[in-house]
């Protein structure tokens, strides 16, 4: 089990990467369209992902604790919303 949200969190960091190079290399029309408040927290999630020592912490936390774990994954569907 503790590998299975491993694994899909290196995903989500992983995604999070491919988003970025994405939407903040000129494909973010879209994006301008979005509430400032949930661009904010994309962008967010576009500087913690390059962080190695937030990547870290956040993992421990998102395998250890269901209620942030579940907060991880609903950030991460909000997210895969908005760029989608």
């Amino acid at each position: 089990k503790r590998q299975k949200h491993s694994d899909r969190f290196d995903h989500y960091v992983s995604t999070f990467s491919v988003w970025e190079s994405k939407f903040m290399n000129g494909d973010d029309t879209r994006l301008a369209k979005q509430p400032p408040r949930r661009l904010e927290i994309l962008r967010g999630c576009f500087e913690g992902a390059k962080n190695e020592r937030v990547v870290a912490a956040l993992k421990i936390v998102y395998m250890d604790y269901a209620a942030l774990r579940l907060g991880g994954d609903l950030i991460f569907k909000l997210m895969s919303k908005l760029v989608r």
